[in-house]
């Protein structure tokens, strides 16, 4: 994609996704004031200001969102007993009255990829602050809310994906952001490569270890409900087992009374169970005709039906009335709706005197809703939801109106003819209070840690990449210097020696001189070729060369060979320079050099050898001149050619 069609796309983007929270918000599939509603549109509007080249505006907006969007994760990585889920209500409440931390933060991976595309607004398009990781960590977060879409955990206690809309609006912001890296050169993606693939693996692994964790403590959750639902359930059970023997050791009561009861003793005689089991209604004697004859306790409503027929009133009761009253055999009936109002269980035991007189059937009227009342105690009504059941009809309910069905346990009760069921559901709070941060802050610090990992890394290999410049760039200018180096040796051995003898030339022979200026004796010979001219005319200059390098190499022998110095001091003129070496040991060594010219055999164009002519002269004593000196040698040269040349001639300098 070209960077002309960048801005564009980025624009189109953003105005899809907000045509799409709008339609959504309108259409009523998300409520308007849906955290992740607002907080997606407010980045939504961050970007589009970005685009307008409006940068601080669009970093002021994502600055307020990320601080409402810090504080929403605050709440689910801060441990309970640092905050409390109940303040996070209260200051929800008191900021908008009637809301709770629900309706104030978005789902948990919601909060979070918004956080990383806040995050990446912030730092802009600048690598080393993180931005590319920044992006691609949120697109892990969006995937991972996808699949959570497609295969939802109805038991989790956390909202953890965004709504369809919310969630679409998110990816278009994403590939706004995105875009620009399309148009990153190739060397830039390469040094991003490296950093993000350790650090995506982290916080793929976060990830996943967040989810083990979160179902890990699902299943924790799930027992530790199942077992306060069945806690219940068996403390409910033993009342229930508790109250019938409580009834028939009332009823066996009568058989240590001689003569039938009156309404005191019957009162007297049913005040202790009443008092115990407060959830029996009443405690009635029916006459064989199935007339109630006494009732206890004597409320307003219990007065009312003394003397009432209960074959008449509760016609449905017939057959568990005769089998108490005339098969004398101990009845139940299934839960009913009692004459209270109310559903409950009617327990009819024939009861007899001391005589075996038969005087009637005692039932006792159990109020179902009474009797989950009983567990009012072990549990926080604002909690947890109970719910007294015979199939799908609510016969009792006791606790919080919020309970999560999807958290509901149940567990069977024996009371009466036929099993009841006992169903608990937590409030959403209980569960928030219950549920363990550990998954959310796994995720976050692995989130957090692949983030910086990205950072070092990326710093890492960026000094990696300046530090190899920078070797090259040394490596480049190192060999420069010594290239220049070179070249400066070169032009200073140019500059003190002949290029065609690579002998040293006058002025080393200078430079040589003046360091001994100390020296004495000091012997300096000028060597003349004979006839040298004619070679170069006759045989030409590559002839006259090959002459000069030939003695050039000859005197240089038996210069070292003597501890001297031999120099070309211009044309065919050559300088042998001996300090430490007199007169006589000067002869010497000319005669040698003299000799070592015709043994080379070097010719004219007429074949006669080429031969040389030596000019000595010493200086033995006092300070150095050197002109005078050179000048006496070259007059001694003058004086061997006169003399026929070929020969050596000394002319010792006057002091």
């Amino acid at each position: 994609m070209t960077p002309r069609l960048l801005t564009p796309t980025a624009r189109l983007l953003c105005g899809l996704a907000l045509l799409a929270l709008t339609v959504a918000g309108l259409s009523g599939s998300v409520e308007l004031r849906d955290p992740g509603l607002l907080a997606t549109t407010a980045l939504l509007l961050g970007k589009l200001a970005w685009l307008a080249r409006r940068p601080r505006l669009a970093r002021g907006i994502a600055g307020v969102t990320l601080a409402g969007l810090s504080l929403g994760l605050a709440s689910y990585l801060l441990p309970e007993y640092w905050m409390p889920t109940a303040h996070w209500h209260a200051a929800a409440d008191a900021l908008v009255s009637g809301t709770s931390l629900i309706d104030w933060r978005p789902p948990l991976l919601a909060t979070l990829c918004l956080i990383l595309l806040g995050g990446a607004q912030l730092t802009g398009r600048r690598t080393a602050l993180g931005s590319p990781m920044l992006l691609c960590l949120a697109l892990l977060i969006w995937l991972a809310q996808l699949g959570l879409g497609v295969t939802p955990t109805t038991r989790w206690v956390l909202d953890y994906a965004a709504a369809p809309a919310p969630l679409t609006a998110m990816g278009c912001l994403l590939m706004a952001h995105a875009l620009p890296l399309i148009g990153l050169p190739a060397e830039e993606r390469r040094l991003l490569i490296r950093p993000l693939l350790p650090s995506l693996l982290l916080a793929g692994m976060a990830l996943a270890l967040s989810q083990h964790l979160q179902l890990h403590e699902d299943r924790r959750l799930h027992r530790f409900f199942l077992e306060h639902n069945q806690r219940l359930a068996d403390r409910l059970s033993g009342e229930v087992s508790d109250h019938l023997a409580a009834m028939r050791r009332f009823v066996n009561g009568w058989r240590l009374i001689e003569t039938p009861p009156d309404a005191a003793t019957w009162a007297l005689m049913a005040e202790p169970l009443s008092r115990d089991f407060g959830y029996f209604v009443n405690i009635a004697l029916i006459e064989p005709d199935t007339r109630i004859r006494y009732v206890h306790p004597m409320s307003e409503a219990n007065r009312g039906i003394l003397g009432m027929k209960l074959s008449e009133r509760q016609p449905a009761g017939r057959r568990l009335q005769r089998q108490a009253l005339v098969e004398h055999r101990e009845a139940a009936t299934d839960v009913i709706p009692l004459l209270q109002g109310e559903y409950g269980i009617i327990y009819y035991l024939p009861t007899r005197i001391a005589d075996g007189r038969f005087i009637g059937a005692s039932a006792m009227v159990l109020s179902l809703q009474a009797l989950i009342d009983t567990l009012r105690a072990p549990i926080d009504e604002q909690k947890t939801r109970l719910e007294l059941r015979q199939a799908s009809t609510p016969l009792a309910i006791l606790g919080a109106k919020d309970g999560n069905r999807h958290w509901a346990h149940t567990a069977q009760i024996d009371i009466g003819r036929r099993p009841l069921e006992l169903t608990t559901q937590p409030s959403r709070q209980h569960l928030l209070e219950a549920h363990a941060r550990l998954p959310a802050v796994t995720l976050a610090t692995g989130l957090g840690l692949a983030y910086l990992l990205f950072l070092v890394l990326y710093a890492h290999r960026h000094l990696a990449v300046q530090h190899r410049l920078l070797h090259d760039s040394h490596a480049r200018l190192r060999r420069e210097s010594e290239a220049r180096s070179r070249l400066q040796q070169e032009i200073e051995w140019l500059a003190r020696h002949d290029e065609l003898t690579k002998l040293p030339n006058r002025r080393l022979l200078m430079e040589t001189l003046r360091a001994h200026h100390d020296t004495r004796p000091l012997c300096v010979m000028l060597c003349d070729l004979d006839h040298f001219k004619r070679i170069n005319d006759t045989m030409g200059h590559l002839a006259g060369d090959a002459c000069l390098n030939r003695m050039g190499e000859l005197g240089q022998t038996v210069a070292e060979r003597a501890g001297g110095l031999f120099a070309r001091y211009g044309g065919e003129e050559f300088v042998l320079l001996l300090p430490n070496c007199d007169t006589a040991r000067g002869r010497e060594v000319a005669e040698e050099l003299r000799r070592e010219l015709q043994a080379a055999r070097l010719r004219h164009h007429d074949g006669s050898l080429l031969t040389v002519s030596i000019g000595l002269a010493e200086h033995a004593r006092g300070p150095l001149a050197i002109a005078p000196l050179m000048q006496a040698a070259d007059e001694a040269l003058y004086r061997a050619k006169a003399q026929g040349r070929n020969r050596v001639v000394s002319a010792p300098l006057s002091a």
